[in-house]
């Protein structure tokens, strides 16, 4: 399976900021909230982890909550920090994964 274009050069570049501090989108808050883990889109979290999923799943990442949770998500679910070095792009990746997600559905 390809990667998104530049996926691979951004997981590399990812990979060398860990932790990257992160919040939830309310979306995944409201999903772990129904599977018994609750998280506040207020509250931090770190990416301690990113690997490619490939095409269906592009970049996911190994968020840690705490000392509590320990958990695997897409990147769309999360929201990097502005002051991140790699926020833009990060943001740009999230934007373009989102789209081509809601193309094929």
């Amino acid at each position: 399976m390809r990667p998104i274009n530049g996926s691979e050069t951004l997981l590399e570049e990812m990979k060398q900021y860990l932790p990257i501090p992160a919040r939830p989108t309310r979306e995944l808050c409201k999903v772990l909230g129904q599977k018994g883990t609750n998280i506040d889109p207020d509250q931090d979290i770190e990416i301690i982890n990113v690997l490619d999923s490939g095409d269906m799943g592009g970049i996911v990442c190994t968020i840690k909550e705490g000392e509590k949770h320990v958990l695997v998500v897409s990147i769309t679910h999360l929201v990097i920090k502005p002051e991140h070095p790699l926020s833009d792009r990060i943001a740009a990746y999230q934007k373009k994964r989102i789209r081509r997600l809601r193309r094929y559905g």
